[in-house]
């Protein structure tokens, strides 16, 4: 009653399994009571495979009976699974054995990914923020004319992030030189606000022009008849 019982639980498990080699390995051992032994499980082994190694370190313990390939074959019948390891390759195991069993194909069940390479970290640090900081304060410089004195002094830099931070110098919130505000000309070309020299104008008085600053008006002077 017992074998059957257990024999339910592992279908169930094959059925349902989505987990690593040697979580699976672990599940089958614990179902025997059984310490689990996963030195001989690899991350690359098909759920067969698996299958077949745990039975023979259960069949090298006592713990079960029946010829091992055939015991795995009969509980992927009652999945419904394809069985794709011959009984005979997992006939011969031995609970000493950490490498894989002989005759058995070592097939990955999923493609093997390589590992992604580190990626070096990326500077946070603008290192062109100090030359723009100089073309601002001269004022000589239009947005091209900044992005394309940039790229020439730093080639390596990605031409449209460049750019993106010749627009950003104009918006405040966006900006990355937050004490300084930065505008632009007329004729195109960026500059520091605070480096806009005041336009002196001189606003015309509508109420100039009165009698009290103009010549006051000559009369004409009476003169003796002798005057020549």
């Amino acid at each position: 009653m017992r074998n059957r019982l257990r024999q339910r639980a592992i279908v169930s498990l094959l059925k349902t399994n989505d987990s690593p080699p040697k979580i699976l390995a672990s599940q089958l051992f614990f179902l025997f009571d059984v310490k689990p032994r996963i030195d001989s499980i690899t991350d690359n082994m098909t759920v067969e495979n698996v299958l077949m190694v745990v039975g023979s370190i259960l069949r090298s313990r006592q713990r079960l009976n029946e010829d091992v390939g055939e015991w795995a074959r009969n509980l992927f019948e009652a999945t419904g699974l394809p069985f794709s390891v011959s009984s005979a390759a997992g006939s011969i195991g031995s609970e000493e054995n950490s490498a894989p069993l002989p005759g058995l194909s070592v097939v990955s069940s999923q493609p093997a990914t390589p590992k992604p390479e580190a990626q070096p970290k990326q500077r946070t640090r603008r290192v062109y923020l100090s030359l723009a900081i100089q073309y601002l304060e001269k004022g000589n410089c239009t947005h091209k004319g900044m992005v394309d004195a940039i790229m020439k002094q730093f080639p390596n830099l990605n031409r449209e992030t460049v750019a993106t931070f010749a627009f950003d110098i104009l918006n405040p919130k966006y900006s990355p030189i937050k004490d300084r505000n930065v505008v632009k000309l007329p004729d195109g070309k960026l500059i520091f606000e605070d480096k806009i020299k005041p336009v002196l104008t001189v606003i015309e008085n509508p109420n100039f022009a009165g009698t009290e600053n103009e010549a006051e008006q000559v009369t004409e002077k009476q003169v003796s008849g002798g005057d020549v």
